[in-house]
């Protein structure tokens, strides 16, 4: 199908400056940029007063987790995991996953996602919901030990060998937890086969000082040390948290090019502490931006993490970082932590049409005198009016097209009601 995106307000990613012009999509890839007389489109979008940019990356997910919403609230990590959290994991299955997920995607998609990176179990269902969700994602099954005769990476390995290539939007990857919830033989093993099969890793790093505090006690090494150790980033890796990383840890990432995923909303929930992301990528690291679960955060928006990204960096830091910046850990550096910086992240000719429309036309952003800091700053997300992802349409002046919102809601009622009923 070819559209055409007619007179809008252009972010691009490649820098700071808007741009007035025409986007041309032919079925899933962006065509031309700027204005040309020879296409016939089959959809034209009126673009005017719309700012139009990459779609955000949500690089740090549990999406089957939206069910346990404002479930164990107002703990921290390691009594909202081991009282809360765990417990009602294990009255999940195969159906409620599925229904969490579309959960997920419907928010996901109203607040301009279009492509997330997840971690959890009986992911297949996820991958399921995504013949409904239309997302671009990557997947990793949830990995801890003791896993009896590899059961769980056996599933992991399933995965990749059944969905890797079936969809290029769906990539599937590793998910040892977390250094706590392995071992150094597991995560040996699990760097291993992820060499064997070229499958990328994610994980979450030093989330609390309570956990580099326990794994120093265990092993005399901070959680980086002992994931270099057992090979794992000799992956491509992603690592959702980072939050107490020492100057050695760093050197370490920046050498084996790990990328780190900010979730200030959880963090600061869970009273992880925060992130100096400033002097992360003064340091050189990849910073991008994630959720987390919808349990922790409680909610699945990246505009979200944009905004409080922003004012936690000015935290640390007088001149913190600029608008521009952080719009680039929500795009084109999430790309580069999910290996898709060639086909997403920027708006250019021959990238494929992962995109969203802003609104502007809204007292919340009058008057407009920076649309960048605007969009950090002054958005919501019923800004967000219309949605590509591939080249396809999936929100359509905030109408999900491709899921039943009301259906959705329905059963997300029933299910978690009787879900959190069991604990």
């Amino acid at each position: 199908m070819k559209t055409l995106i007619k007179n809008t307000s252009i972010l691009d990613m490649l820098g700071p400056k808007i741009k007035k012009g025409n986007i041309y999509i032919d079925n899933n890839k962006i065509v031309e940029v700027g204005f040309t007389k020879d296409f016939k489109a089959e959809k034209i979008i009126d673009g005017n007063n719309f700012l139009t940019m990459p779609g955000f990356i949500n690089a740090h997910t549990h999406v089957a987790m939206s069910f346990f919403r404002n479930y164990g609230s107002d703990t921290d990590l390691m009594t909202w995991l081991n009282d809360y959290i765990f417990p009602a994991e294990d009255k999940l299955n195969e159906e409620i996953v599925y229904d969490a997920s579309l959960l997920s995607f419907a928010e996901m998609i109203k607040s301009g996602t279009t492509c997330f990176a997840d971690m959890y179990f009986f992911e297949e269902s996820t991958i399921k919901a995504l013949e409904k969700g239309k997302l671009r994602a990557q997947i990793s099954r949830g990995l801890s030990s003791p896993d009896d005769n590899n059961y769980r990476i056996k599933e992991n390995i399933e995965l990749f060998n059944k969905y890797n290539s079936k969809d290029e939007k769906i990539e599937i990857a590793m998910g040892p937890h977390a250094v706590y919830t392995t071992s150094k033989s597991y995560l040996k093993e699990i760097s291993k086969i992820a060499r064997d099969y070229q499958i990328p890793i994610h994980i979450h790093l030093s989330e609390t000082i309570f956990e580099n505090e326990k794994c120093f006690e265990r092993y005399g090494q901070t959680p980086t040390e002992v994931f270099n150790e057992c090979g794992v980033f000799e992956n491509r890796t992603i690592a959702a948290h980072g939050v107490h990383l020492s100057d050695s840890d760093l050197e370490i990432l920046k050498e084996k090019n790990v990328s780190i995923i900010h979730n200030p909303s959880s963090n600061l929930k869970l009273s992880s502490g925060i992130l100096d992301v400033k002097r992360l990528i003064d340091f050189g690291i990849n910073v991008c931006l994630g959720t987390d679960s919808a349990a922790s955060n409680n909610k699945q928006s990246i505009l979200r993490e944009i905004e409080l990204a922003a004012l936690l960096a000015k935290y640390h830091s007088a001149d913190g970082l600029n608008s521009f910046d952080i719009l680039k850990m929500a795009t084109i550096n999430g790309a580069k932590a999910l290996g898709l910086d060639k086909e997403i992240g920027t708006i250019e000719v021959g990238k494929k049409a992962d995109l969203i429309m802003i609104d502007l036309d809204n007292i919340n952003h009058l008057p407009n005198n920076d649309p960048i800091s605007s969009i950090c700053y002054s958005t919501y997300e019923d800004d967000i009016k219309y949605v590509f992802v591939d080249g396809e349409l999936v929100l359509d002046r905030r109408n999900l097209l491709h899921l039943d919102e009301n259906q959705i809601k329905e059963c997300a009622v029933r299910l978690s009601q009787n879900l959190l009923w069991l604990v």
